[in-house]
């Protein structure tokens, strides 16, 4: 009997050993979510590959990727904890951290201010004076419309004046091309090159007021999660993070493959568009920090100047501190890189 004892002791030992061995991918994998910020397209490319080509399996995690319909979605579902993880626009998640919201930044996607309103040419706008009167097809959670007054205070327009026409974010498009409305908004990596190669396709000459000329000149979209997060359970969000910039790495120096994996996981998009985008996107979260630091670093002259910006256009009640939004703890120096 206790010869048997021993045995089975042992054996737990060395099974236990064996799990442990395996690491995260050993266990159950958690199950984790992320609200994106828009439609699919080819900017959530690297989301795709480190779902499916296994970066997040590697590290344990189980991630559903959540379609969205504007930045406002990620940032109050991180912050209300309808979702875990979030990726939108920095200005707009400022907005909502300014008001009490928990949700924080932890890496951009992108390093440059890729916004901007996208229009035909024939509309006659030239200058953000020329938006005045002008029908602004949109959703409420789309970042073009939060930053609307910020850009109008920046860049000297009225944006009173701006006629508001509320839409589903899949009809902006042709309503633009019929000229149902006359300006939509949109970012690198996704409405820009889309609206570009759409213009080609219809001998429609498109134009654009970006927001860096218009004033707002910041971080583009960033991840984020809540702060109770980060303190009780960081060892899942440097999980999350190191899968998904391991996927974003991986992208960048095999775009081909990348493509082709996004476009098996979504058979119905434009392969033309989606190639564009996700050119634009990748390119989008890389500059010298990133290269130096690891992708998704986020450095303070720039989140100062976030926030600064944030506090001076958008009249907050209280200041926003730039320190207090964001953080650099989960990023690492990027493989391949």
């Amino acid at each position: 009997m206790k010869l048997r004892v021993h045995r089975s002791v042992l054996g737990w030992f060395v099974g236990a050993a064996c799990l442990f061995c395996l690491g995260p991918q050993g266990l159950s994998a958690e199950e984790v979510s992320i609200q994106l910020d828009w439609i699919i397209g080819g900017k959530h490319v690297p989301f795709y590959v480190a779902r499916d080509k296994g970066f997040f399996k590697e590290k344990g995690l189980e991630v559903k990727l959540l379609e969205g319909r504007g930045s406002l979605q990620p940032a109050t579902f991180v912050d209300t904890k309808k979702t875990d993880y979030g990726y939108g626009d920095l200005l707009t998640a400022i907005q909502v951290m300014a008001k009490g919201g928990k949700n924080r930044g932890i890496g951009v996607g992108m390093v440059f201010q890729g916004g901007g309103y996208i229009f035909l040419e024939e509309s006659g706008i030239k200058t953000p004076k020329d938006l005045e009167g002008k029908r602004y097809g949109t959703t409420s959670a789309d970042f073009g419309y939060i930053l609307l007054p910020a850009l109008a205070a920046a860049s000297g327009f009225d944006h009173t004046k701006v006629i508001i026409r509320t839409m589903d974010a899949a009809v902006r498009t042709p309503a633009l091309l019929e000229r149902k409305i006359d300006f939509i908004a949109g970012a690198r990596g996704s409405s820009i090159p889309r609206m570009a190669v759409i213009g080609k396709r219809q001998g429609k000459k498109i134009q654009y007021l970006f927001f860096k000329d218009m004033g707002i000149n910041t971080y583009g979209h960033v991840l984020q999660t809540q702060e109770e997060r980060m303190k009780s359970n960081p060892d899942q969000v440097q999980r999350f993070l190191d899968a998904l910039f391991a996927a974003w790495a991986w992208s960048i120096k095999n775009p081909k493959e990348a493509l082709e994996i996004f476009m098996k996981a979504n058979p119905q998009t434009d392969r033309e568009i989606t190639l564009a985008e996700m050119e634009e996107g990748l390119n989008d979260i890389q500059d010298a920090e990133t290269r130096q630091y690891g992708l998704g670093y986020m450095k303070e002259s720039m989140m100062k100047q976030s926030a600064e910006i944030a506090n001076k256009y958008f009249g907050l009640s209280s200041p926003v501190d730039y320190k207090a939004i964001y953080t650099n703890q989960f990023i690492r120096k990027s493989p391949g890189m």
